[in-house]
């Protein structure tokens, strides 16, 4: 019997264009979403779309900076409090959809430490930083 690993289901999702929560989570391969706070990021790309990052992670289809609101902003925010480059006791005044100096200053802290697999710290939440950030916020 040939066992198939959480690579080869995620590579053969993206290619064939199903990748999504539901999938992985029949798979075995990632859990539920934490809390109610994760439906921001279905919210966001019910919006925006999808678009895939370099690593096969479903991303939102937009770029975030200051001044961007929403709830593509909301979704940016819970995935820094659960990498907790914001602390959780934080989060009900953190997570309110502005991104104001306080969500920037967490982004560059995040861009800061890993700045090979974002891009460097720009302060923008583009392709490399959510196709970092969000596979590290649900993991």
């Amino acid at each position: 019997m040939k066992t198939i690993t959480s690579t080869a289901v995620r590579r053969t999702a993206v290619r064939s264009g199903v990748l999504g929560a539901a999938l992985l989570v029949a798979a075995g391969l990632a859990a539920p979403q934490a809390s109610a706070d994760a439906g921001y990021l279905a919210a966001c790309t019910n919006q925006v779309g999808t678009r895939w990052a370099y690593n096969g992670w479903p991303i939102p289809a937009v770029d975030l900076a200051r001044g961007s609101k929403g709830d593509c902003v909301r979704a940016l925010q819970w995935a820094l409090v659960r990498t907790n480059f914001v602390d959780s006791g934080e989060a009900p005044d953190f997570i309110d959809g502005d991104f104001g100096p306080r969500t920037e200053a967490a982004v560059l802290r995040f861009q800061s430490k890993y700045p090979r697999e974002t891009g460097g710290a720009d302060g923008i939440v583009g392709y490399k930083t959510w196709g970092y950030l969000l596979p590290a916020a649900e993991g």
